[in-house]
């Protein structure tokens, strides 16, 4: 599997995660249609994204720092884009209905993310 799939398969993991989570919160279901969509029509804009706006703020996710979160997490240029945004959900979620367990699972999400962005960048 490339390192693009893979990139793609742990965000389509993380997505699921969180519906999983969260069943009655609708926008994380719709998020994920989107994602779906978007990914079968041109997945490579997915993975531009990702790199172009929230690797670049990879030490605030290695650091786990929270700020990531609260503050937009690299999401308010992608939003514009092509409406795949969960800013305003991931925010709320986080401050209001993620345990610390549930924050745990996310962060490593994101430095996986992180790792697999790196790998695809240098290939």
């Amino acid at each position: 599997m490339s390192t693009k799939n893979k990139l793609l398969q742990q965000i389509s993991n993380f997505i699921d995660e969180l519906n999983t989570t969260f069943p009655n919160n609708n926008d994380i279901y719709i998020f994920k249609e989107k994602f779906l969509f978007l990914k079968s029509v041109n997945s490579q804009l997915i993975i531009e994204y990702f790199i172009k706006y929230i690797y670049p703020l990879k030490e605030s996710i290695l650091n786990q720092d929270e700020k990531f979160f609260l503050e937009g997490g690299g999401q308010d240029e992608v939003k514009d884009k092509n409406g795949l945004n969960m800013r305003d959900n991931l925010k709320n979620l986080w401050i209001n209905q993620m345990s610390e367990d549930n924050k745990i699972i996310v962060w490593k999400y994101f430095k996986i993310f992180i790792l697999l962005s790196e790998k695809y960048i240098n290939e």
